[in-house]
C-alpha cells in the first residue's frame, strides 16, 4: 500500500511541478510578478534498510543525506527498530548531473561507517516532465563490525 501510495505522490508532484513550474512567482515591493522559465527540479523518494552482517536490522544508526555538486539538501535521519528510513525530498534544482550522498554511521561506536553515492543519472524515474523529474531510490546497507 505504501509504494503505492509513494507513487501516486511522485506522478502527482510531477504534474504540479510541470504546471506550476513552467513560470516562477515573486513579490516586489507588494506587486506579484511573473517571469520566466525556472530552473527544473529532482524530487526524490528515499527509502532504505541497515542491516549488520548477519542480516538483523539496526536501530538508531545516522544516515546523514546530501548533494554532491550543490547542497540544498543536508538531513540527518535515524533508523527505526526495523532498521529503516525514509525521507522525501522536494525541489532539489537540477544542476546538470548530481549525485545523491548518503553516509550511514554507527551511533553505538560497533560497526564501521558506509559511504554511498547515487547519481540522478542511474536512480529509478518514476515520472519525467520538462520541469521536473521523480525519482525512487530504495538503499540497502550492510554495516560490518570494526
Amino acid at each position: 500500500m505504501k509504494k503505492i501510495q509513494n507513487k501516486f505522490r511522485v506522478m502527482f508532484n510531477a504534474m504540479i511541478a510541470a504546471v506550476l513550474g513552467m513560470f516562477g512567482i515573486t513579490s516586489c515591493g507588494g506587486q506579484v510578478l511573473l517571469y520566466g522559465p525556472v530552473m527544473p527540479a529532482h524530487f526524490v523518494d528515499l527509502e532504505g534498510e541497515v542491516t549488520n552482517e548477519e542480516g538483523e536490522p539496526l536501530e538508531s544508526m545516522q544516515v546523514i543525506v546530501s548533494t554532491e555538486k550543490i547542497q540544498p539538501i543536508s538531513d540527518t535521519l535515524y533508523t527505526n527498530a526495523e532498521g529503516e528510513f525514509s525521507r522525501y525530498f522536494n525541489g532539489i534544482p537540477d544542476e546538470g548531473n548530481d549525485t545523491l550522498l548518503i553516509m550511514v554511521n554507527d551511533t553505538t561506536d560497533v560497526y564501521e561507517s558506509e559511504k554511498l553515492q547515487f547519481p540522478f543519472s542511474e536512480m529509478t524515474k518514476e515520472a519525467e516532465s520538462a520541469w521536473a523529474t521523480e525519482y525512487s531510490v530504495d538503499v540497502k546497507v550492510q554495516l560490518k563490525k570494526k
